[in-house]
């Protein structure tokens, strides 16, 4: 990579220096939030942002190199045998968090990617370019698949122009950012006001103009699977059907649920500790339990972030959270109960998956400040094998970072038909 700008002995990287050197410094913030001073960090182009206290787990030499490598231990890291026969790390400072490195093998991830891209963002799931365009109806990948076969046999074949739904105005960038907004956390005391709020479907944006299917295929930013998410209230919308979540995805979190030992996470009164629980500690009944119903997959491209924030939809809200991470590499930042507590950097690689769980992790502040460029594992790249159309995925992947992450809306036993919601109570069997 000799032309990398975070080489240091490229020319790239010294015309980047003096670059540097000659802009103009932003004036340093001195009441800025610690969470906010290391997601600025973590942002910043040049200089790179130093990993010499990003917990790293899945680096390997042969796939990385040196350009992007954390380090391996940190205070409070503890490896936990699993059992089925791999490993998680848990981390003192945080009660409830559990990474599993490499948790997903070459092939899931390949499979679990493929699976993403061709059957999971398409109706009946909504995805975030569905209030603005008339997308195809076999999904914007499948899509692609075809024109690129067409284009093959005939040159001369046009690429298709997806429409808007609102009329053509000028052209304008369409925003990947989702708005952060606080919420109130989802309780039982509360569930019915929250029920009650209006939840009107965003209008199609006047200022789009139709795209040609290879630039809004690298705007597709999010699908939602299982209980459907309306993003301008933070809460779920019941009223609406609901789709089933993929069995695929679903087996993967509940196989990584059970195969963690939690009595060696929550061991020594770490529970009662973490915080108050809805009931009181559960954890000893997640392995049969656990049942995530609502998720998203979020697509993002090199220069996307998620910020900080607090999930706080889920009446559940000590049940794991699960997320797995594919493609492209990424910053994770693990805070605390408030933006001035300083948040525990760990990059999570393509096949990591991580755990949130419990009163404390499940409401700390979490966020994704960085994506890392050229941190493609081998094993994603196109090689010329047989298998079919594995070029196009490895093109995309190239600028992405595909992460699943599912939660569980609902905790056991809770009073479905007290709420007018009895016909979600036997939901995916």
């Amino acid at each position: 990579m000799s032309a990398s700008p975070y080489d240091i002995n490229s020319p790239a990287y010294k015309k980047a220096l003096r670059l540097h050197k000659k802009s103009k410094k932003t004036p340093a913030a001195d009441d800025l939030p610690q969470l906010r001073e290391q997601e600025k960090a973590f942002k910043a182009r040049f200089p790179p942002p130093s990993l010499s206290d990003v917990l790293d787990l899945s680096w390997k030499e042969s796939d990385f190199g040196n350009l992007w490598k954390g380090v391996s231990s940190i205070d409070g890291l503890e490896e936990i045998p699993c059992q089925d026969g791999k490993v998680a790390y848990t981390i003192a400072s945080a009660p409830g968090f559990v990474l599993l490195p490499g948790y997903l093998s070459p092939l899931e991830q390949r499979e679990r990617i493929r699976a993403t891209l061709e059957n999971h963002a398409k109706p009946p799931n909504e995805n975030n370019l569905d209030t603005h365009y008339n997308l195809p109806v076999e999904g914007l990948f499948p899509a692609w698949k075809v024109f690129t076969k067409q284009r093959a046999i005939d040159p001369r074949s046009s690429e298709p122009i997806i429409e808007t739904k609102a009329p053509t105005g000028h052209t304008a960038e369409l925003a990947p950012k989702r708005a952060l907004i606080d919420n109130t956390a989802a309780s039982t005391e509360n569930f019915e006001d929250i029920q009650a709020m209006e939840k009107l479907p965003a209008p199609p944006s006047t200022s789009l103009s139709p795209l040609p299917l290879s630039s809004i295929l690298y705007k597709l930013r999010w699908s939602n699977i299982g209980h459907f998410y309306h993003w301008g209230t933070k809460s779920y919308q019941f009223d609406r059907e609901l789709i089933s979540i993929p069995s695929d995805i679903k087996s993967i979190c509940q196989r990584a649920v059970q195969t963690v030992p939690w009595s060696k996470v929550w061991k020594n009164g770490a529970d009662l500790a973490a915080g108050e629980w809805e009931s009181g500690p559960d954890w000893q009944q997640w392995h049969k339990n656990y049942d995530p119903d609502a998720g998203i997959i979020n697509f993002y491209q090199l220069k996307d972030t998620l910020m900080a924030h607090v999930d706080r939809s889920e009446l559940s809200s000590t049940s794991p959270l699960v997320s797995i991470s594919l493609g492209q590499s990424a910053v994770f930042l693990l805070g605390g109960l408030t933006r001035d507590e300083k948040a525990i950097p760990v990059i999570l690689r393509s096949g990591d998956v991580l755990i949130m769980s419990g009163p404390r992790c499940r409401r700390a502040f979490h966020g994704v400040p960085r994506i890392l460029e050229d941190s493609l594992p081998n094993h994603l790249k196109s090689k010329g094998e047989v298998e079919e159309d594995w070029d196009l995925i490895a093109d995309y992947l190239g600028t992405t970072r595909i992460n699943i992450n599912m939660r569980q809306v609902f905790p056991p036993n809770f009073p479905y038909e007290q709420y007018g919601l009895s016909h979600l109570q036997n939901k995916f069997y």
